[in-house]
């Protein structure tokens, strides 16, 4: 490559590592972010989980305004409203506000990552250099999901975790500027394009009416007409979606695609890799952190084991790809996460560190195995010049499964730590309401909230409330992993289904 093409390489990479740090470095904060607002886990689990919604059901119409309009001008438009979004994190006075803000995060970055793929893959340099190009860029993310928990956890330490939004500032200030700069005006585009939005319309309802209905479940009760009635209409949605998409001109979800055995599969394995790294990205930090006593620095250092691995692989799974073949990959990754997570679930707790220490090894090395194989098996299920369009459904597909998972796991875990820490505070003959026991549930003691409860113990009923609240938080955690290692397993059936011959051949 010449000199000004490896520039805008480098441009791009800052741009997809301003990306990365945003997703995971966010999920460090959690802790701190309960502190600040007086929250639980099931309202600060939102930060993350609508950030992956917006991000993913932006994508796909990222990706095709890009097409329509200019990859460069849509990069900019993203950039733009990510760059306000940060600014509005970094302000935020409440819960909500914070929420908002990802929301519109997601949107930024669902314009910018399809914008920045397009952009490297046609615009820059020669095709025989089209590989090592995306192969950069993606290493960017990769590095950007690495250093993103270092930097909140630094964030943190200088005293507010607003800070750790300055990053995003930065970063996709840098990234604009660049953009206008480097990046070339496109003066041709795709005449007759189409965006599906009544279908991503129909679908991003469903899912926030059922992450809504999960996060407020234990304060409405399970069984409440409300809550049933909340369900009912997301799966009403979830079941109004096929039907709208045979509508529309051109869908999500083409017919014909869904009509290929092989590509259903591929899709399926492109949603369950996902439950058990998010849920130890979400879950593993607040281990070391309400459980161990680490400060957010050191509880970063210690994720290490889980983002290492999924950044290297990335990298390293492209290249196993055509060696060892999809169904090979795609069965060990699956078998290897669901062992992880099962041995979260049986290991003690007294081993604290060591307790999650194998489980977030197998887990990353699932992952590495199963990502980008999975991606990769769907494209090649289609025709290649709908390669574009299933790169994007697949990631989608991806990281909504992923919010639903976490939205999941986060009810169950709550439910149940609350159970447990009822339990040993009788146990251990405290009475105590059941308002102040769900202020302490989950194991946040830094809230106001939290703290004006401890304050009406004595000395020794507050040391083995704390005793108490680490145990419940521990088994919450363990059945949240419960729920991962099973739907993480769902992918082990569904690479023994699939059919290598058949995959390779393009669809008719």
């Amino acid at each position: 490559m010449d000199r000004s093409s490896i520039v805008k390489v480098i441009a791009l990479m800052v741009t997809g590592f301003g990306i990365g740090i945003d997703f995971t470095g966010a999920l460090i904060l959690v802790p701190a972010i309960e502190n600040s607002f007086d929250a639980d886990i099931t309202s600060t689990q939102w930060v993350l989980n609508i950030y992956a919604l917006f991000f993913a059901m932006t994508m796909v119409a990222g990706g095709r305004l890009g097409d329509m309009f200019g990859h460069r001008k849509m990069m900019i438009i993203g950039l733009s409203i990510f760059l306000f979004s940060s600014v509005m994190c970094f302000v935020s006075p409440s819960l909500d506000f914070l929420i908002a803000a990802r929301a519109l995060q997601g949107i930024g970055a669902g314009c910018v990552w399809p914008c920045t793929l397009a952009f490297g893959a046609t615009k820059i340099s020669r095709p025989e250099h089209r590989a090592m190009i995306m192969g950069m860029i993606l290493a960017g993310v990769t590095a950007g999901n690495v250093f993103g928990p270092l930097i909140s956890g630094a964030a943190v330490n200088f005293g507010d975790w607003r800070l750790f939004f300055l990053a995003n500032v930065v970063f996709s200030t840098i990234s604009m500027i660049t953009a206008l700069i480097l990046m070339e005006r496109e003066t041709q585009h795709k005449q007759g394009e189409h965006i599906d939005f009544a279908g991503m319309g129909v679908l991003s309802f469903a899912v926030l009416l059922l992450l809504y209905g999960l996060d407020i479940g234990a304060d409405w009760g399970w069984t409440s007409v409300p809550l049933l009635m909340l369900f009912f209409v997301s799966a009403a949605l979830f079941f109004l979606f096929p039907k709208v998409e045979k509508r529309v001109k051109e869908p999500l979800l083409l017919p014909q695609m869904m009509q290929n055995r092989e590509f259903r599969i591929t899709l399926g394995l492109n949603m369950f890799n996902v439950s058990a790294a998010f849920v130890g990205l979400l879950y593993f930090p607040q281990y070391m952190q309400k459980v161990l006593g680490w400060s957010v620095f050191e509880s970063a250092i210690g994720l290490a084991p889980l983002t290492l691995l999924l950044a290297v692989g990335s990298i390293v799974s492209g290249t196993l790809y055509n060696d060892f073949g999809p169904k090979r990959l795609l069965f060990w990754g699956y078998l290897i996460a669901t062992i992880g997570a099962l041995s979260i679930v049986v290991l003690p707790a007294e081993l604290g560190y060591f307790q999650i220490l194998p489980g977030m090894a197998m887990i990353g090395l699932g992952a590495t195995l199963t990502v980008g194989p999975s991606g990769t098996a769907a494209v090649c299920a289609v025709k290649p010049e709908r390669a574009g369009l299933v790169g994007g459904l697949s990631f989608m597909t991806h990281l909504v499964y992923g919010a639903v998972s976490v939205a999941i796991a986060t009810a169950i875990m709550y439910v149940i730590s609350l159970s447990s820490l009822n339990k040993q505070l009788t146990a251990d003959g405290i009475n105590m309401s059941e308002t102040d026991q769900k202020a302490i549930n989950g194991g946040t003691l830094a809230t106001d909230t939290a703290r004006a409860v401890m304050k009406k113990l004595s000395s020794e009923e507050a040391e083995k409330v704390k005793s108490a609240i680490s145990a419940a938080f521990d088994t919450g955690m363990n059945m949240a992993f419960v729920f991962a290692a099973v739907s993480v397993s769902v992918g082990i059936v569904l690479a023994m289904m699939l059919d290598e011959e058949k995959l390779h051949k393009v669809e008719g």
